[in-house]
């Protein structure tokens, strides 16, 4: 065995005051100092907020507005600890803690003694401790957590951004503010040829006539054996199931070396709907000295070009999505993380959505620029469901100002964080596109670039991350933000102008249309050439207002429960007058029947005025899925417990009829 998987260990959880824990952790101090909380249970991968919502420390900031009396979380520092077993690593060779997810910065320490320093949520870390792990004895590892950088919310200035950690935790319109601490993503110990042999780069391309493919990949060596000739043997080889399909050697030294696979008899893979969505296995061995080193990839073979929209103005850019020689309607929705806090999102909630929006007909899932890379068990999931996935670099826009940096040195570590997006995430078939990040636009107080214009690609910082893709994914389309195009939004006095693209909103009534009449209205006289963001609020169920509340009033929707995360979603101005003569309860039920049934109508109407345009009008994605928080109202059509909302059928109606 060349790996440990650190997450079988028994970790526990110390909270400190800033710092305290440099004299607490210490061999050489001689008073009592002591960690403020703790010891508690914790899991790795996980965060600090669920160990101690585990543990009976805090409430559950799902209910109420609990996570008030969370935040004071972010001022401590914190501590995972777990004794690594003797003889748990072998003696005589190179160990690296390798941490594919850490949030946000902070120390390892072994034995209590300091021995790296890491920053950066969305990187991997890779730490060398042969030195203090190889003697064979027993060690105590630490993962200690500084405090949480103070990072932007929805509202504050994109210009500013020079953390890059996930920002919608820090509180957006559906969710409050849980800064979540810990670590997001596995975390193992490799030795032997596990850490000098990497899959650095690996991609598949299916032929003219759908029934050939090619796999090339590319292998980084940074070590070998001098004894051994510096020299190491790597075999690569397709199988479908049992069956193999394809096999392929080469030897090299110390560098990058390639190896492609071509000629390999294969069936396409197809979007949701259109086909199966199919997928082979690859099996990568290296001997490197007296080591091996083998890793696994679940590769499908498909093929992507992009034609203009039927009518479309000549500087329009191609929305009609062409896979494997078939014109696709991409229909779907934004995706955002299961949990504010991602750290604990289960396999079981990723496949549980995944096969919910499979079964709803959707072909495209975009992730976001606010959130997070998504885990690996996403794309997985999305290869073998047929779902193609927008993947945004972490850039989202801010309120006040919405433009990007253009700071050199901050421009400089956003490309590295996008390089190791495509190096990580590349090689999966569901895969379409990336974006630059979300609503990136001109105008604000700073006075960048034209209001209600998006970002275009001669941006430093929007050309840096184009350079980046059409340098390590050449492939893929990049485009520099959503929406992007003449105008960012879908206002109806554009209409017939040639000016919308791909354009956001509206996100409910009073932004062009107050009524479903003049709804309808809207969507007839629709010209947009795709629809990336579309909205309409509906409240979830009665049962979940009624376990959520926690003490707080739930009506009126004026109360603090519902300023608390649903403000923008309440539309009380609009629906207050059919309340009147009812009881607060009959008064919360009708608002629930009421906005639900207007929020199913409007998608429907939506989505079936879009989809009738195609191939005027390339694809449709509403704002947003699902909900990762519990919120009384909201765009979703999936609510927290993963329970449909009526919208979410009246979509599968739309989404699963032929164009």
């Amino acid at each position: 065995m060349s790996q440990f998987d650190l997450s079988s260990l028994d970790w526990m959880l110390l909270g400190w005051r800033p710092y305290q824990w440099v004299l607490g952790k210490s061999m050489e101090t001689g008073g009592d100092l002591r960690a403020e909380l703790g010891p508690i249970p914790a899991r790795v991968p996980g965060s600090v907020q669920q160990a101690l919502l585990d543990a009976g420390v805090i409430a559950d900031w799902h209910v109420g507005v609990n996570s008030r009396a969370c935040e004071w979380i972010e001022h401590r520092q914190w501590d995972f600890s777990a004794v690594l077993p003797a003889g748990t690593v072998p003696t005589g060779e190179r160990v690296v803690l390798c941490a594919r997810g850490l949030d946000y910065s902070g120390w390892v320490l072994v034995d209590a003694k300091k021995v790296a320093r890491f920053e950066g949520a969305l990187i991997p870390h890779r730490f060398d401790l042969t030195r203090e792990l190889t003697d064979a004895k027993e060690h105590l590892l630490s993962i200690v957590f500084d405090e949480p950088p103070r990072e932007q919310g929805q509202l504050g200035y994109t210009s500013r951004s020079r953390y890059f950690k996930p920002r919608y935790p820090y509180s957006w319109d559906w969710c409050p503010r849980v800064v979540p601490v810990g670590v997001w993503d596995s975390l193992s110990l490799e030795w032997g040829a596990s850490v000098c042999v990497e899959l650095a780069s690996l991609r598949t391309t299916l032929a003219e006539g759908n029934r050939t493919g090619r796999v090339r990949l590319m292998l980084e060596v940074d070590a070998l054996p001098a004894e051994r000739g510096a020299i190491g043997t790597f075999t690569a080889v397709v199988k479908d199931g049992a069956r193999e399909i394809g096999r392929g050697s080469t030897a090299g030294r110390a560098g990058r070396f390639g190896l492609v696979l071509d000629g390999l008899s294969v069936d396409p893979w197809w979007p949701n709907g259109h086909g199966q969505a199919k997928t082979y296995t690859l099996e990568v061995e290296g001997r490197v000295g007296d080591g091996t080193w083998r890793q696994t990839r679940t590769i499908g073979f498909k093929r992507i070009e992009w034609r203009p929209c039927d009518g479309a103005p000549a500087d329009a850019e191609p929305w009609i999505c062409v896979v494997n020689g078939k014109p696709i309607f991409l229909q779907g929705v934004n995706w955002v993380p299961p949990r504010v806090c991602y750290h604990d999102s289960t396999e079981a909630e990723y496949r549980r959505l995944i096969e919910l929006y499979r079964e709803m007909g959707c072909t495209l899932l975009r992730v976001w620029g606010g959130g997070i890379l998504e885990k690996d068990v996403f794309y997985r999931l999305c290869d073998e469901a047929g779902l193609m996935v927008w993947q945004e670099f972490p850039l989202s826009s801010s309120g006040v100002d919405n433009w990007p940096p253009e700071d050199l040195e901050v421009i400089e570590r956003l490309a590295s964080i996008c390089s190791s997006h495509i190096h990580r995430r590349g090689h999966h078939v569901s895969l379409l596109l990336w974006c630059g990040g979300n609503e990136l636009l001109g105008g604000g107080p700073e006075g960048f670039g034209q209001d209600g214009v998006p970002v275009g690609y001669d941006h430093p910082c929007v050309a840096a991350m184009r350079n980046l893709v059409e340098r390590e994914d050449p492939a893929r389309r990049f485009l520099p933000t959503s929406a992007s195009g003449p105008w960012e939004w879908g206002s109806a006095d554009k209409f017939g102008t040639g000016l919308l693209h791909d354009v956001h909103g509206p996100w409910g009534f009073g932004q062009g249309a107050n009524n479903m009449d003049e709804w309808r209205e809207y969507w007839a006289k629709d010209d947009a050439l795709f629809r990336s963001e579309t909205g309409m609020p509906g409240a979830h169920s009665l049962e979940m207002m009624k376990r959520y509340a926690g003490d707080a009033e739930l009506w009126p929707p004026t109360g603090e429960y519902w300023l608390h995360t649903a403000s923008w979603w309440r539309q009380w101005d609009r629906l207050k007058d059919r309340s009147a003569g009812l009881s607060s309860e009959e008064a919360l039920a009708e608002y629930v029947r009421v906005t639900q049934a207007e929020q199913a109508e409007a998608y429907e109407v939506a989505a079936s005025a879009c989809k009738a345009r195609f191939p005027r009008c390339g694809g449709f994605l509403i704002w947003m899925g699902h909900d990762c928080f519990p919120c009384p109202a909201n765009n979703s059509v999936i609510d927290f417990e993963r329970q449909p909302k009526p919208a979410y059928f009246a979509l599968k109606k739309v989404f699963t009829s032929q164009p």
